[in-house]
């Protein structure tokens, strides 16, 4: 009798051990959070934004070239009401393109972006779309695109539509 509950307490065991393996190897899946869309959900987020002064940044040689930088930085509203903060930098990499990257600190996290946008020098950006690269808090997961639009020095328009 003794050497069965030996053998029982070895399957149990095994049987635990391999069922540890088996989480273990599934949760170092780097695809596994996009594999269940029905979990997901999708969040539209409407602000307008209201620049604070830009920093212009003259790197290299003088006058607008490659390199230079914008440093951006804005209050967030959302149907008038203060919402968070975006800051942003944006570095000419080409004659007319800049690549810009950004962060919308929101109530319940913060959401990062990227672009890459032509436009002439001294010209403000037109209505664009930017991606959305991942976030903090609630938007741990967030992937999706935002859209700005109406851009002025003062500020924009802009639609967040995450999926999270």
């Amino acid at each position: 009798m003794l050497s069965i509950s030996k053998w029982g307490v070895a399957a149990a065991t095994a049987l635990s051990l391999a069922a540890l393996a088996g989480s273990a190897s599934a949760s170092n899946d780097p695809n596994a959070l996009d594999r269940d869309w029905s979990v997901k959900r999708t969040e539209v987020i409407d602000l307008t934004s209201k620049g604070t002064a830009p920093t212009m940044v003259d790197n290299g040689a003088p006058g607008v070239g490659i390199g230079d930088q914008i440093i951006i930085t804005a209050n967030l509203f959302r149907g008038g009401a203060s919402y968070g903060t975006e800051g942003a930098v944006c570095t000419r990499v080409a004659a007319q393109t800049n690549l810009c990257t950004g962060i919308f600190s929101l109530p319940r996290g913060q959401v990062a972006w990227q672009h890459l946008q032509t436009t002439s020098p001294g010209a403000p950006p037109s209505d664009f779309d930017l991606a959305i690269t991942g976030g903090t808090g609630a938007y741990a997961t967030a992937r999706g695109h935002g859209h700005v639009a109406r851009v002025s020095q003062s500020g924009g328009a802009l639609t967040l539509y995450l999926v999270h």
